[in-house]
């Protein structure tokens, strides 16, 4: 069986003279001001739920703190799971009964049951709360990025150069193609643009530009 929440556990974390007992205190206080998180959450979980019996799962609730713990921290749900088992503040903050105890599997089925319209909602009612506030108006987003090793080749400037000489000549084909009498003349120098661009990575900076000019001519 699953509940939405757990109304026996008590609502004050565990406390701990540290930053992140006092941010976690406020995320707290924010998803209590929000009970509605919870319904929508409840019919997420529902969808997954094959019978409304056995024994309690972890309750709709718990589910979404356990969720934000794990972004929170920026962790994979193995680690996220031994610290709702050893930390009595994430444990507080996550609303667990004493005997729960979540494996990485469980947390892992429950949280991918979340749909991306509920996440969207959850993130509309944030963005409206911080507009209240006066802390963010929510007009851009900042975007961020990882760089990850792979095999593909880096670009470098004379492989896009030479990379968009090819482009062009292939456009002015095309461009053949589109009446009965050709428009124009032209004359493919795919090949020594190939060389020039080979030339350029082992070139010296004088002679480089000299190259690159020879590209473009």
């Amino acid at each position: 069986m699953r509940k939405k929440r757990n109304p026996q556990c008590s609502m004050e974390l565990h406390y701990v003279p540290h930053e992140i007992c006092s941010q976690l205190s406020g995320i707290s206080q924010w998803l209590d001001a929000h009970p509605q998180f919870n319904d929508w959450i409840y019919e997420d979980l529902s969808s997954g739920d094959k019978q409304n019996t056995g024994r309690n799962g972890l309750s709709a609730e718990s589910v979404l703190r356990a969720a934000l713990l794990k972004q929170y921290l920026n962790c994979d749900y193995d680690y996220l799971s031994f610290v709702l088992m050893d930390s009595m503040l994430f444990r507080d903050f996550c609303r667990l009964e004493p005997n729960q105890r979540p494996s990485r599997s469980s947390l892992h089925g429950l949280i991918s049951l979340l749909t991306a319209s509920t996440w969207e909602r959850i993130n509309n009612c944030q963005l409206m709360t911080a507009k209240d506030q006066g802390i963010e108006k929510g007009r851009t987003v900042a975007i961020d990025s990882t760089v990850t090793e792979s095999d593909i080749k880096p670009p470098c400037d004379s492989d896009l150069l030479a990379s968009s000489v090819k482009k062009i000549c292939r456009l002015l084909e095309r461009g053949q193609t589109l009446t009965a009498t050709p428009l124009y003349e032209y004359t493919h120098h795919n090949r020594a643009v190939k060389d020039a661009a080979r030339k350029c990575i082992y070139a010296g900076k004088e002679e480089r530009h000299q190259h690159y000019k020879n590209c473009c001519s």
